[in-house]
């Protein structure tokens, strides 16, 4: 169960090695008897996962979405200059901006012809693959659907009139209505051959634009369900959007009234007690069946997936004011874990679904130019944080990691924070969790929630905790430790 923020730097696509900020190292259960299903914190999974299209603004220095422009050979060069003779074969940036435009308005105006117009007839698999993909996107409530250029891979021209064939990397734009604060991006790649000089110019493969760089992800916020399942199913409620396999519409029926919950729950919990702001008015959950297609949603991750439930955050395509922003948020739950598959007490699917809006509603208030801070997010806040909307209302110990984290306090515990690099100890991950949760129930009863709130918006705006505890609590962090840590030790008696 986790959260992610856009990395600090993070390079552009293109001929790298593929990364992508997703799949931290498994989470292993402590050793203190049949250990809740926890799994670790992903803020190093999606530390980049929502960072493609920061990534070309940070890189190259270039506005996120809007143009990015053809990289590769330039269109004035020498090269197209030769292939612009009689026998010269070249495609122009002109001509594959038109190519785009032609297909975002095929889309809009649901013309499946259209649509399929820029690719291969020939290549039946791929005609098919977007035929699916044009239905599936037919069933979204996309206010924007667009497709942009990122950049070109590969020589656009030849003088010897043999034909080109090139990558282009391109943006898809989309916002679904209700859940996006702004257009956000995915990124494909196209595989694109003119045979000749007449010759039209045909699409003739399209897989995901790679993530250049060293990471957890081959790809930028691709796949998604749209592009992995030959027929989705969309379920709406008043606040929630939740997408599943076709084949499986029956667990989005299932899962929508609590999903719907869980949102309507963390919104009117934020809404009484947090700050102004960025507050979609709902949010969109994917329904994974096992960790195979957690780790195959919005990415393709190098390691295997092992939680839950994560929060995954997306760059809005377009910068507000000269910044980068956050322009909505992806909820991929795993419905064959066993939150899932038992029922009833407070430590099930609900409690998955609450934590993973939770991190959904902070990650648009994360403040972008300080992404150099977001390394250093202390989990104890991100994931105590999300606890606490878990649980909300509810004593400490409606958690099921209380009686195995009261028998390590009473075991002779340091009574202090833990740091991000123990976090992840295995032996010691869902007492982390607790502490984090214990950490935020302690302050809301000490300072009240609307300080808490504003506590946690500071660390998530990259205020570093020790000086937002002093700005917002008025206290030191050692002051806050102390006192914490005798509310540990009080609940453990």
């Amino acid at each position: 169960m986790t959260q992610g923020h856009p990395p600090a730097g993070w390079p552009p696509p293109g001929n790298a090695d593929p990364r992508y900020a997703a799949a931290p190292p498994p989470a292993q259960p402590g050793p203190w008897g049949p250990p809740p299903a926890t799994p670790k914190s992903r803020r190093g999974l999606w530390i980049g996962l929502a960072a493609g299209a920061l990534a070309l603004a940070l890189c190259a220095g270039t506005a996120v979405g809007v143009g990015l422009g053809l990289r590769g050979d330039d269109e004035e060069g020498p090269a197209p200059k030769a292939a612009a003779g009689a026998n010269g074969v070249t495609v122009t940036n002109a001509e594959l901006t038109a190519l785009l435009d032609r297909h975002s308005k095929a889309l809009a105006a649901k013309d499946l012809d259209g649509y399929l117009a820029a690719f291969d007839p020939a290549r039946k698999e791929l005609i098919a693959g977007q035929t699916q993909l044009f239905r599936n996107l037919g069933k979204l409530p996309l206010s924007v659907a667009r497709y942009e250029t990122i950049e070109r891979q590969g020589r656009a021209g030849d003088a010897f009139g043999q034909g080109v064939t090139f990558q282009l990397d391109v943006s898809f734009v989309h916002q679904l209505d209700g859940f996006d604060l702004a257009p956000v991006t995915e990124w494909y790649r196209w595989t694109i051959v003119r045979t000749g000089k007449d010759a039209p110019i045909r699409v003739t493969a399209v897989t995901g634009a790679p993530a250049a760089g060293s990471g957890g992800s081959k790809t930028v916020h691709y796949p998604g369900p749209w592009d992995k399942w030959r027929e989705i199913h969309v379920e709406r409620t008043p606040h929630a959007l939740l997408i599943a396999d076709a084949a499986r519409a029956d667990v989005a029926k299932r899962y929508a009234p609590a999903a719907d919950v869980a949102v309507t729950n963390g919104l009117a919990v934020w809404r009484a007690s947090g700050p102004p702001g960025p507050v979609p008015s709902g949010f969109v959950i994917t329904l994974a069946d096992g960790k195979d297609e957690m780790t195959s949603l919005y990415r393709i991750g190098t390691e295997k997936a092992t939680e839950a439930g994560f929060s995954l955050g997306l760059v809005a395509a377009e910068r507000k004011d000269g910044k980068d922003t956050i322009g909505g948020t992806r909820i991929v739950v795993d419905t064959s874990d066993r939150y899932f598959s038992r029922t009833g007490g407070d430590n099930d699917a609900r409690m998955v679904l609450r934590h993973e809006v939770a991190h959904s509603l902070m990650t648009p208030r994360t403040d972008l130019t300080a992404v150099d801070a977001f390394s250093k997010l202390d989990e104890w806040v991100v994931e105590g944080f999300a606890e606490y909307i878990a649980f909300h209302g509810r004593p400490l110990g409606a958690s099921e990691r209380t009686a195995q984290a009261r028998q390590l306090v009473r075991g002779g515990w340091n009574g202090t924070l833990p740091g991000n690099g123990e976090w992840d100890d295995p032996d010691r991950l869902s007492f982390h969790y607790w502490l984090g949760h214990a950490a935020m129930n302690h302050l809301a009863e000490k300072h009240g929630e609307p300080k808490l709130f504003r506590f946690v918006e500071a660390v998530y705006g990259g205020t570093p905790t020790d000086r937002a505890a002093r700005d917002v609590l008025g206290v030191s962090l050692d002051e806050f430790q102390a006192g914490w840590a005798a509310y540990v030790r009080a609940q453990a008696r």
